[in-house]
């Protein structure tokens, strides 16, 4: 009597479509929650460095007795680096430069606008700022005041 005996190498068609297909729901699950991590993850970051630019813009004060103001020329976050944060080179402070950042960063302020500590007039007690973080791919905004109010948080 002749005992036949198969070699089974290999996968059958079935054994791999049960594979992909549980690999499939595995990427339709992990995919959106890594993504939500991912901008959790760049929102907080964001919200940091609001709170680092409100530390600055109070030691700012301190030395000049007015706020800074970022001037509206598409590079806010290149002149509170070199200006507020005194970096001698722009890429160095709390804000990205370039297309890494998913945030604008400006300040305002009710104080005339400047950039020069030389030229800053005497404070009164009306000036005031707000720090702006607005994301550039959604419609999500952050902001703290002078007076440490935060919005968006």
């Amino acid at each position: 009597m002749k005992i036949y005996q198969r070699n089974n190498i290999g996968f059958t068609l079935i054994e791999l479509v049960i594979v992909i297909a549980i690999i499939g729901i595995l990427g339709a699950i992990g995919i959106p929650a890594y993504q939500g991590y991912v901008t959790k993850a760049k929102e907080s970051k964001a919200q940091n460095t609001l709170q680092s630019i409100h530390m600055m813009e109070k030691n700012y004060f301190s030395e000049n007795f007015c706020y800074f103001k970022t001037v509206s020329t598409g590079d806010e976050g290149l002149s509170i680096n070199t200006s507020l944060f005194k970096s001698s080179i722009p890429s160095k402070g709390p804000i990205e430069i370039g297309s890494s950042n998913d945030f604008y960063f400006y300040i305002t302020t009710t104080s005339p606008i400047t950039t020069d500590s030389s030229i800053c007039p005497i404070a009164t007690s009306s000036n005031n700022y707000t720090v702006v973080a607005q994301s550039k791919i959604s419609s999500v905004t952050f902001t703290i005041n002078n007076e440490n109010i935060k919005s968006g948080f």
